[in-house]
């Protein structure tokens, strides 16, 4: 079965974590992705995670499902064959600093003289515009500038602590596609293209809207919370039997909280005056953790939220790695799948957050050796016989 994208081809200059990501996500969905890297100083970043640049496990979760071409844009030949290949495409994407693709003659005008139809996304970190946008960015400093960092802490620390996941990266990963699709919708409307500008730390900080409102509407400073709501008692991270093994437990209202007391066999707290009502939880907060805690210590965290949600009472585990990796819920929605490498041999690894009806989507394979498209993009997409090919590749424009 074709992929809903079938037909659509993408051209993606990125490297790293955002770029890759959402031009593989238009890969599992069906469109022709062709990734372009040089051996001439322009590898992605990923490939020296590991001492085999064809092997690194982190490259290979990103760029799945794609076609490899190497083409040296420090050549103008190899310039040349580019643009001409974007001819051939519907959208191209970079995640570069402003300016890289200018400088090369590459940029969204130039894209668009070859193409006028093209769809050009950029994902720099800090967006195209404004006056730091031509500032260095990874993913933990992503986090940081768009305020993330400071909240994802607890009161009292004496440093902002954060969170390994890089959320600014598989946030773009996941909605500049969906830009994509919408500019595909209005170019068969209009016949025009677009350029679209993806900024990393914008969409971080879109997940902080209530916070900006609060700022905004209640003139106070946001500050770390932990682990505590201010519209949920109990709430919090309990620490469970085994070692550093927790739960997180959420009560939304009165009526979970009196299952919660059923559950731990204390129905009598349901009723006392410190917790009845969640006003008097939320002030007697200290003494209501270590009830719950008390008793979460003596059980493994999967039978604290097993039993928890039996009697309706939110409540998950803190799952590590090796927990998510063996989860069967996962498992059984599809979740959880196996890419064949020619060096890794089988990885499992994390699959598509939706799932269709209808199918739609490819099923997952491991990116080629670099360069193995070569001869079907020079021949085939754009003309060239093979000695020309042979020519390119000798003179290392085509490398």
């Amino acid at each position: 079965m074709a992929g809903f994208l079938d037909g659509v081809r993408v051209l993606s200059l990125a490297t790293g974590i955002a770029g890759p990501n959402a031009a593989r996500m238009l890969a599992n969905y069906g469109a022709e992705v062709f990734k372009v890297e040089s051996r001439a100083g322009g590898l992605d970043a990923f490939r020296s995670y590991g001492d085999n640049p064809e092997a690194s496990p982190r490259f290979v979760e990103v760029n799945l499902n794609t076609r490899s071409v190497t083409l040296n844009l420090k050549h103008p030949e190899g310039v040349a064959l580019l643009k001409e290949l974007a001819t051939h495409c519907d959208v191209v994407m970079d995640n570069f600093r402003p300016g890289v693709m200018e400088r090369l003659g590459l940029g969204p005008q130039d894209l668009l003289a070859a193409r006028p139809d093209l769809i050009v996304v950029r994902m720099p970190g800090l967006g195209s515009t404004g006056p730091l946008s031509g500032y260095g960015t990874w993913g933990p400093t992503l986090t940081a500038y768009s305020g993330l960092t400071y909240l994802w802490n607890h009161p009292g620390q004496d440093r902002p602590v954060g969170s390994q996941g890089v959320y600014p990266d598989y946030l773009t990963g996941e909605m500049a596609p969906i830009a994509v699709l919408a500019a595909l919708i209005e170019r068969r409307r209009t016949g025009a293209g677009t350029v679209i500008d993806v900024a990393q730390v914008d969409l971080a900080a879109y997940m902080l809207g209530t916070t900006f409102l609060d700022v905004l509407v209640n003139e106070r400073p946001a500050e770390p919370v932990g682990n505590d709501s201010a519209h949920m008692a109990p709430h919090g991270c309990y620490r469970c039997a085994g070692e550093d093994r927790w739960c997180v437990i959420a009560v939304q209202d009165d009526r979970q909280w009196q299952a919660l007391c059923e559950t731990i066999g204390a129905a009598e707290l349901a009723a006392d005056p410190r917790f009845a009502t969640f006003s008097a939880r939320a002030r007697n907060k200290a003494e209501l953790d270590a009830v719950i805690a008390a008793w979460t210590a003596g059980h493994d965290p999967f039978e604290v939220m097993n039993a928890l949600q039996a009697a309706a009472v939110p409540a998950g585990v803190v799952q590590s790695g090796g927990d998510l990796a063996a989860d069967e819920h996962l498992a059984a929605r599809g979740f959880i799948e196996t890419v064949t490498h020619p060096v890794l041999g089988e990885m499992r690894m994390a699959g598509l957050p939706m799932q269709f009806s209808a199918g739609g989507h490819e099923p997952y394979r491991s990116p080629p050796p670099l360069g193995a498209d070569n001869a079907y993009v020079i021949t085939e997409l754009l003309g060239r016989d093979h000695a020309e090919l042979e020519r390119l590749q000798r003179e290392e424009i085509v490398y």
